[in-house]
């Protein structure tokens, strides 16, 4: 099983919205894939996702010796007809408390069952798992960071992102033993949005040129650049847009970080 984190230095540069789409794609691409909400402090993969009720959730996972992976796991075959799974954070603000306030004993509990967590999905025949973490450096973001694959960081087009990033990067991200990729995400640029998805030659000279000094900046490369596209701002957090929409430009962008992303493996 390989797993891919998605991370971001702050919030709100949809991490989240883009580790469920490439789940998503990887799944109707005919692989095994579950999404891990390890997003403790901000979890919003239950609204993505659509997902009402009392479940059991990672929080009771990481505090509870007696439940295992399948206990928490949350299927979408029958919904989506694709082999789509997740497990999610608990947006009740008494558990997002206890993992906020717990003590070293506890973290270090809680990164045996992570790391137990992986290996009975990879026993259950998992091909991926999709890491949503919090944003920044956090402890319980780096425990989903060292026990992955490839690290896709999220970043927008920004002075306030760039300069701050550029300093996680410097301190966090040497450390780790994973694939680092920079993924831009809602560029906006002249022709915003691009007709059917593809830049126009202007702004793709703006576009590769950005691209380049990130490369340079932050010694990552730029695995793939996301226009930003009304529609999905429309859409907002209601729904995994790939499933709703597979032909709009926006899905055809997240295949493609998804080719990127297995062509590195």
């Amino acid at each position: 099983m390989k797993i891919i984190a998605f991370h971001s230095y702050k919030g709100g540069t949809g991490k989240t919205h883009l580790s469920a789409n490439l789940a998503t794609i990887l799944a109707r691409k005919g692989y095994k894939t579950v999404i891990l909400d390890l997003d403790f402090r901000g979890p919003n993969l239950q609204t993505l996702c659509a997902i009402d009720g009392n479940i059991t959730t990672i929080n009771d996972l990481l505090f509870d010796p007696d439940l295992t992976g399948q206990d928490i796991l949350v299927s979408f075959e029958d919904k989506f007809k694709i082999p789509l799974y997740a497990a999610f954070a608990s947006t009740d603000f008494r558990k997002m408390g206890d993992i906020v306030r717990a003590d070293k004993k506890q973290r270090q509990r809680s990164l045996k069952r992570i790391l137990r967590l992986r290996d009975e999905l990879s026993e259950a025949g998992f091909d991926f798992a999709i890491i949503d973490t919090s944003p920044g450096v956090q402890m319980e973001s780096i425990d989903g960071l060292v026990i992955s694959d490839v690290t896709c960081l999220v970043l927008k087009a920004d002075d306030f992102d760039i300069t701050g990033t550029k300093s996680m990067v410097t301190q966090l991200y040497s450390l780790l033993d994973s694939k680092n990729y920079v993924v831009l995400n809602r560029v906006v640029a002249e022709t915003c949005p691009p007709e059917h998805g593809e830049w126009s030659p202007s702004d793709l000279k703006l576009v590769e040129s950005f691209e380049n000094k990130i490369n340079e900046e932050m010694r990552m490369k730029v695995i793939t650049s996301i226009p930003c596209f009304c529609e999905v701002a429309r859409e907002g957090s209601r729904n995994i847009f790939s499933q709703i929409h597979p032909d709009h430009p926006f899905s055809a962008h997240i295949e493609k970080l998804a080719d990127r992303i297995l062509e590195g493996l």
